[in-house]
């Protein structure tokens, strides 16, 4: 028994639980405890009414009826399927659109750095020229 159900000299929760599923405590205390038997029988009610419940009687023509206007929905040929292709045709004009933006923004950036080929033939030959790459330099100013 734990320290709660010896203060009280009643079962707890758990215990008239435990003891509704036969993992109870085995003192016979349920025995001679009215108030344990009615909070037993109680436990035994919910258990009863959780494990079976009761069934609705459902009318047999009514499950019939629903029976054929499902079957009715299913066989009418199906219209224009806008619903259906709406999302796709939504996302390819989406696509398109960020498409065609970028592609402008692309192409205005490649006229406004257009390299002359004098300025290119220059960085190739400064390029050439030095036989270490620019990103190195701050390497060997650490060691110098």
């Amino acid at each position: 028994m734990s320290i709660e159900s010896k203060l009280s000299g009643h079962w707890t929760d758990d215990q008239l639980i435990g003891h509704l599923y036969g993992v109870g405590p085995e003192d016979g205390h349920i025995q001679n405890c009215v108030e344990c038997q009615a909070r037993l029988s109680a436990a035994e009610e919910r258990r009863r009414m959780v494990e079976l419940p009761e069934r609705d009687t459902v009318d047999h023509d009514f499950l019939m009826a629903q029976r054929r206007r499902i079957y009715a929905r299913l066989e009418r040929p199906a219209s224009f399927p806008i619903r259906r292709w709406a999302p796709a045709a939504a996302t390819l004009l989406v696509l398109a659109g960020g498409f065609v933006v970028y592609d402008q923004k692309f192409s205005q950036e490649a006229v406004e750095q257009r390299v002359s080929d004098v300025e290119l033939a220059r960085d190739v030959s400064c390029m050439a020229s030095d036989g270490e790459p620019r990103s190195t330099a701050p390497l060997r100013e650490l060691f110098e």
